[in-house]
């Protein structure tokens, strides 16, 4: 440095900070987006004919096809009757929660704020909402999260089997911050411990709880122990439930592409087996056996496996093998002198497949959309009022606090009009398609 240079006086002024302020600019960017086809298709499903009133909605379905006529010399056929079975469901309560701090309101409002606080946890308050819409679309009435897979300490284990199904991920349904409860199978048979998740890891699935003392108040987490959420974390709150059997009927219950189920909407699969969806292992999964499996499906049903009827949804990754499987088949066209590849779709005897990164991991399932209800008691989910305001003052603190509601449930009438191929084997990673930061 020249002899009597002001560089250094510069750099000294640029270096004063206690005159300096931070400008925030605009919104908070939501870099987490969940779009699910199936979800979108279960919020637009309307409730047909049917509603819920009462303790439970009864319905009735033929599950036989008629008899009785037949050729005679002129002596007329006794009367066949066929009597209509008869089931039920009834509406589930989903919830979700919000507070503010009236101070924290106030300072995190306004000019120099990225957003107003209150829009803030709105905002949030609504994409948790949207990931429960995903989970509860895919999954089953027993609200099962996923399984221990291994057992580390009081307060870290890994976790398998998202919705009960093997090799799905549950980690797309679990943040940091969620609340959870398991299941002990081999000691009490009840929920044991609850507690929040402090931090994951994507790639190992390993989850760490925040604290111990309530995770495992008692008995220890076990290997294949069943994992839900729950509304706090202290099974001792009296306001402590877990999801456990609460949840509204997804596709696996509807489907339930584990055959997990003996009996649905009170009908026993056993004693009436068209209730029963054409569930069937796959062997090759290719185009070959997709259409193969629709043929079949229309058998079983009685009538044809159509683009107008029908909507077809799978995992990324299964999309991506039966790309593969497609690719011998098409023909490449002169253009020109340009090149081109890829694929933004997959398309197989007319019927396009839907992908959901949300979805079982090894299942492909063919769905009958006339059969396909989603029943609301009281209307779409809002904010409940009815004390004049959508807040309530907390008790004994300067704050407020707000829930959502909805009362619902999904239905299908005509369970053996679906169908699944189960089991997949794919010659892609089907990691990769998890929509988490596992890389």
């Amino acid at each position: 440095m020249a002899l009597g240079s002001q560089a250094s006086k510069v750099e000294g002024i640029g270096n004063l900070t206690g005159l300096m302020r931070d400008i925030f600019i605009g919104r908070v960017v939501n870099n987490v987006r969940r779009e699910s086809p199936v979800s979108m298709m279960f919020s637009e499903a309307g409730p047909g004919e049917y509603r819920l009133e009462g303790t439970a909605m009864k319905f009735a379905v033929d599950l036989r096809f008629k008899t009785g006529a037949m050729a005679t010399d002129g002596n007329l056929p006794d009367h066949t009757g066929m009597d209509a079975q008869e089931g039920s469901i009834t509406p589930v309560r989903r919830y979700a929660r919000i507070a503010l701090d009236n101070l924290v309101e106030k300072r995190a409002s306004g000019e120099g704020a990225y957003d107003n606080l209150s829009d803030r946890i709105f905002d949030q308050l609504w994409d948790s909402w949207k990931s429960m819409e995903i989970r509860h679309s895919i999954g089953a009435s027993n609200g099962l999260l996923g399984k221990c897979d291994t057992y580390t300490s009081s307060t870290v284990f890994t976790i398998k089997d998202a919705y009960g199904n093997t090799a799905s991920n549950p980690l797309v349904n679990i943040s940091e911050g969620s609340i959870l409860a398991w299941w002990d199978l081999s000691a009490t048979a009840a929920i044991d411990g609850a507690g929040v998740v402090s931090s994951l890891n994507y790639s190992t699935r390993q989850i760490t709880m925040a604290d111990g003392a309530t995770w495992e108040p008692g008995d220890a987490l076990a290997a294949n122990d069943l994992i839900y959420f729950a509304t706090t974390g202290n099974i001792s709150t009296d306001y402590f439930t877990a999801e456990r059997g609460l949840a509204p009927n997804g596709l696996g219950t509807i489907v339930d592409p584990a055959a997990a189920s003996s009996s649905v909407f009170s009908i026993a699969e056993g004693t009436y087996q068209r209730w029963k969806p054409f569930r069937k292992a796959s062997s090759t999964f290719d185009h070959l056996e997709v259409a193969e499996h629709w043929l079949q499906l229309a058998a079983k049903r009685g009538f044809g496996v159509t683009p107008d009827t029908d909507v077809c949804v799978t995992f990324p990754a299964c999309v991506a093998q039966l790309a593969r499987s497609l690719f011998g088949f098409q023909q490449q066209a002169y253009t020109g002198g340009q090149l081109k590849g890829g694929y933004t779709g997959i398309t197989i005897n007319g019927i396009s497949i839907l992908e959901d990164h949300f979805f079982y991991h090894n299942v492909f399932m063919t769905l009958n959309k006339e059969s396909l209800y989603r029943i609301n008691l009281g209307g779409d989910a809002d904010y409940w009022g009815e004390d004049g305001s959508m807040w309530s003052r907390l008790a004994d603190y300067d704050g407020k606090e707000a829930y959502v509601v909805d009362y619902l449930n999904c239905f299908c009438n005509n369970r053996g009009a679906n169908g699944a191929l189960t089991g997949i084997s794919v010659d892609v990673t089907s990691a990769d398609y998890d929509p988490t930061p596992n890389y």
